[in-house]
C-alpha cells in the first residue's frame, strides 16, 4: 500500500478506532499502538463477527475483511504513527509474526483458492457416465478407464488426462 491510498487509510483508522471502542481500549493504548493490540485488531477484523456482541447494539455494521484489506489498514496505522512522529508500531519480528497469523487466517477464509470447491464424484455419477458410454468404442473405453482410475486412485481428473 502506498501513501497515495489516503481513502483506504481513513477507513483503516476508522476500523481500528471502532475496534478500540468495542473492546474499551484506553485511548493512550490505541495510539501509539503496541504489537499485541495490532495483532488482536488484525485477527478480529478478518474473523466472522459475533452478532450478539454488545458492541453492535447501536446498529454498527460489521463486514469481515479480506487479508489484503487488513494489510492496507495496518499500513494506514503505520503511516499514522509516522505522521505523528511516533516510532513504527511493528518491528521486523512483530511483522513476521503478524504475517504468519494472517497467512493462517487466509487459509481459514479460503483465500488461497482460485476456484470454488467442486463437489465430489459419487458412484452414482460413475454409473451414469458408464450408462452414457459405448464401451465397445475405444474412445469411450478410454474415457471410462480414465474416470475409474481417477475415482479409485483418488486423483484429480487432470492427473490422468495429461
Amino acid at each position: 500500500a502506498s501513501l497515495d491510498e489516503s481513502t483506504n487509510y481513513g477507513a483503516g483508522l476508522r476500523k481500528f478506532h471502532l475496534f478500540c471502542d468495542i473492546f474499551t481500549v484506553p485511548k493512550v493504548d490505541c495510539l501509539p499502538a503496541a504489537f499485541p493490540l495490532l495483532h488482536s485488531f488484525a485477527l478480529w477484523a478478518v474473523t466472522d463477527p459475533d452478532l450478539v456482541d454488545p458492541g453492535f447494539a447501536d446498529g454498527t455494521t460489521f463486514k469481515t475483511l479480506l487479508i489484503p484489506t487488513i494489510c492496507k489498514y495496518l499500513a494506514a496505522i503505520h503511516a499514522w504513527h509516522l505522521a505523528q512522529g511516533w516510532p513504527p508500531p511493528l518491528s521486523e519480528e512483530d511483522r513476521t509474526r503478524l504475517e504468519f497469523s494472517l497467512h493462517g487466517m487466509a487459509r481459514l477464509q479460503g483465500a488461497s483458492r482460485r476456484h470454488p470447491p467442486q463437489p465430489p464424484i459419487t458412484i452414482l455419477m460413475l454409473l451414469a457416465l458408464c450408462a452414457s458410454l459405448d464401451l465397445s468404442s475405444s474412445f469411450d473405453a478410454c474415457i471410462w478407464a480414465m474416470a475409474t482410475s481417477a475415482f479409485f486412485g483418488l486423483m484429480r481428473f487432470g492427473e490422468v488426462s495429461v
